[in-house]
């Protein structure tokens, strides 16, 4: 019987097996730095970088993509815009019979332009804006524009006065960029009645006693207006019914012009809400001292003064000329604004300023 050698199982496998666990230690050990790499070759960053998982069950690999980040949405360009309106007005006060003789409407002719400045954040140009103006004045208004103004979408009513409809006037205003001055946009003109002044002015004449008469303008700056009044000034012309030389200046600092027959106060500023009271006396003509009633007459006092000082005001009667201005207010009732068009985005920072320069007549 032949001696056989002894059977030793597994012993096969457990070569076997170490040697396939030995080639996965090389296949993931080599692996790893094919993995890196490739990163340096291609030069992505850890973030954005592909990974590779090895699965020891299927011997299969999946990549794994990080998600991407959010696209950065560029902002509009800010625009400045800062609009100027002006106006030089001038304006009569109309005895306004039902209203107790106040004097507390005025009929208006308007010279005003509207100016534009703008500065943008885009360096190579200006974007473009639409100009809104708006008011019930509007509907009286002839507009001009300038090369800089493309109409829009333009809506008028018919203006009467009194009326609180408002029209609406849009303009594409397109300023270049190499113009960083102020650009005139629009000019206009309006003739018009508004009850919306910034002065009050209530002129009067008295009898002071039996043949002098006290002539006084009192004004008051309208307690609405954004600011005071500037560059104040009064000129009231004396009537023949007086007697200029009499004349002396009683309230007010102001100077009598013998051969123009005038009174000029120069006033400076005037606080809005506040008024102002200058007043001059003077003898009056032999003619008009004629009709008054004597006070020796048998008529009571009270009967004999009334009767005078109607007298005095229909003959004793003077035109008061005030000339005023202001940098924070306007005469008519224009709205301004500005805004980015539809088609070209843009974020406006909008500034306004307005001023006027006033001539107000009173009285014939």
């Amino acid at each position: 019987m032949s001696t056989t050698e002894s059977f030793a199982p597994f012993s096969f496998d457990d070569d076997e097996g170490e040697d396939r666990s030995s080639n996965e230690s090389d296949k993931i050990l080599t692996r790893k730095p094919a993995v890196a790499n490739n990163h340096y070759a291609t030069g992505l960053s850890a973030s954005h970088s592909f990974t590779t998982a090895t699965s020891k069950t299927n011997n299969t690999s999946k990549k794994l993509r990080d998600p991407p980040t959010s696209r950065m949405v560029a902002l509009p360009p800010r625009l400045n815009v800062k609009l100027a309106l002006h106006e030089e007005v001038s304006s009569t006060a109309i005895l306004d019979e039902d209203n107790n003789g106040d004097l507390s409407t005025s009929h208006l002719f308007v010279e005003g332009k509207i100016t534009a400045q703008v500065s943008s954040s885009d360096a190579s140009k200006n974007a473009p804006f639409c100009l809104h103006v708006s008011g019930a004045m509007i509907s009286a208004a002839d507009i001009t524009y300038s090369n800089y103004c493309t109409p829009v979408n333009n809506r008028r009513n018919e203006y009467s006065y009194g009326s609180e409809i408002e029209g609406s006037m849009k303009y594409e205003v397109n300023i270049p960029k190499s113009k960083v001055e102020r650009c005139e946009v629009i000019s206009y003109t309006i003739d018009a009645k508004t009850h919306n002044m910034p002065i009050l002015v209530q002129p009067k004449a008295l009898l002071n006693n039996q043949n002098k008469c006290r002539i006084s303008v009192q004004i008051r700056s309208n307690l609405g207006n954004h600011g005071d009044l500037a560059n104040f000034m009064i000129v009231v012309a004396i009537p023949n019914t007086v007697q200029g030389s009499t004349l002396q200046v009683t309230r007010g600092p102001g100077t009598y012009d013998n051969i123009k027959r005038i009174v000029t106060w120069k006033i400076g500023n005037l606080a809005k809400g506040k008024s102002n009271l200058v007043s001059v006396e003077a003898e009056l003509s032999s003619a008009v001292a004629k009709l008054l009633v004597d006070k020796k007459s048998t008529l009571k006092d009270a009967v004999i003064a009334t009767t005078n000082n109607k007298i005095i005001q229909e003959k004793v009667t003077f035109p008061v000329l005030v000339r005023c201005s202001s940098d924070l207010d306007q005469i008519s009732d224009l709205s301004l604004d500005a805004m980015d068009l539809d088609s070209v985005p843009a974020s406006i920072v909008l500034q306004q300023t307005r001023s006027f320069r006033l001539l107000h007549r009173v009285g014939k």
